[in-house]
């Protein structure tokens, strides 16, 4: 544990406090942590392995200004600690990096030497990492991101309200662009769907999602997987017959998948959509609806159609305890899908409050940085483990 700060005058002593992680096997990086903190006005933090610190980093309950990772301590983990204290992850935490790294992870400082003063300096520096001018991809970018293998996937897990049982994992795509840096879905999806590119998008997603699913990490979980289809992909009869073929080539029981409708149109053609939904049914998938909300156009036919499940929209959720209006709205929506033998799954759940208001109003699950982050694949099964040792609502 790093020991508390003094309360020796310092020309930091008026600084913020700090909340430091730090994964390092190597006692002189602990001194020369120590001495760094205690330079700062009740700042502190403490020691652990690299598997408790993506642990600790992917339960946002607990913040932290600053990752600190010796790589030789790191467990061959250095990759998923940098994913989950990105930006796209939600993080606000800084990573750094101690001594001289053979390889130097892209947009990651370093801390050369074990030195305070030099460890002090770093953490009272400004993020080196200034927050990227967003602009629009080009259409050539974004087929080069495609073609390329620049698109990854994140899993958010999703868990049973009625007693923190992970079910399922959302599949959430990520663009690891050489210049700008790993993009969350917002600054590269729409444009890939106003090119004409969501179909190679979704094939994409699918196919890695399914390599992670027989991989060494998720093979033997027992989750099932989302996979976000747009309502022009889910409509193209072409387009299920690829995710078939990729299931059947995967050895996927059909039933561990979820393919989740995303809105990013108004659903006009009930008829063809509702015959895509059944071939899916037909063929074995469970299916959602993403994002359900009072903007959502034609809610209320959508609702009969033959879908497995509803997920309510993460920003209606974050109101349930400020907007009655809301909260009657959501807990209409609920039980009208529990009439319909649909399951409900709340996104956005990120306070305990929420956690416990979901609940009562009858939802089945929870995702949510309550929860944890979306994860790099090799995080989830250390997520999992923790989790199930001691689920930290329930």
């Amino acid at each position: 544990m790093i020991r508390q700060p003094s309360t020796r005058p310092s020309a930091l002593a008026a600084g913020p406090a700090l909340n430091v992680l730090l994964v390092a096997r190597d006692p002189h990086w602990a001194e020369a942590v120590n001495g760094a903190a205690s330079t700062f006005n009740g700042g502190g933090g403490s020691t652990c392995d690299a598997r408790s610190a993506l642990v600790r980093l992917s339960d946002t309950r607990t913040h932290y200004s600053h990752l600190l990772v010796q790589p030789e301590s790191a467990e061959g983990l250095i990759d998923a600690l940098a994913d989950v204290t990105s930006a796209p992850a939600g993080s606000a935490t800084e990573m750094l990096l101690l001594g001289n790294p053979e390889t130097a992870l892209r947009r990651i400082g370093v801390i050369p030497s074990a030195n305070s003063q030099a460890i002090c300096t770093a953490l009272s520096a400004s993020p080196h990492i200034q927050p990227e001018q967003e602009r629009a991809m080009l259409p050539e970018e974004l087929q080069a991101a495609l073609n390329g293998a620049m698109i990854e996937i994140r899993y958010q897990p999703i868990v049973s309200l009625a007693d923190g049982t992970p079910f399922a994992l959302e599949a959430l795509a990520r663009l690891n662009h050489p210049e700008h840096g790993t993009l969350s879905p917002s600054r590269f999806v729409p444009q890939m769907e106003d090119a004409g590119l969501a179909a190679q998008l979704t094939e994409t997603v699918s196919r890695l999602a399914f390599a992670d699913m027989t991989g060494p990490y998720l093979r033997d979980l027992g989750l099932r997987v989302t996979v976000n289809f747009p309502l022009d992909v889910l409509l193209a009869p072409e387009a299920l017959e690829l995710l078939e073929e990729q299931r059947l080539a995967s050895g996927i029981a059909p039933e561990r998948i979820i393919v989740e409708l995303t809105e990013s149109r108004p659903a006009d053609d009930m008829p063809s959509l509702r015959a895509s939904l059944d071939w899916l049914r037909a063929h074995g998938y469970r299916i959602a609806i993403d994002d359900v909300g009072p903007a959502v156009p034609r809610l209320t036919p959508l609702l009969e159609l033959p879908f497995t499940a509803i997920k309510l929209d993460m920003h209606q959720v974050q109101q349930v305890t400020t907007a009655p209006e809301i909260k009657a709205f959501l807990t209409r929506s609920t039980e009208h899908a529990h009439r319909r033998g649909m399951a409900v799954v709340a996104e956005g759940v990120e306070t305990p409050e929420l956690w416990h208001a979901m609940k009562e109003m009858g939802v089945d699950a929870a995702q949510g940085f309550l929860v944890a982050r979306p994860l790099p694949v090799a995080a989830v099964p250390i997520w999992l483990t923790a989790w199930k040792s001691a689920p930290p609502i329930c």
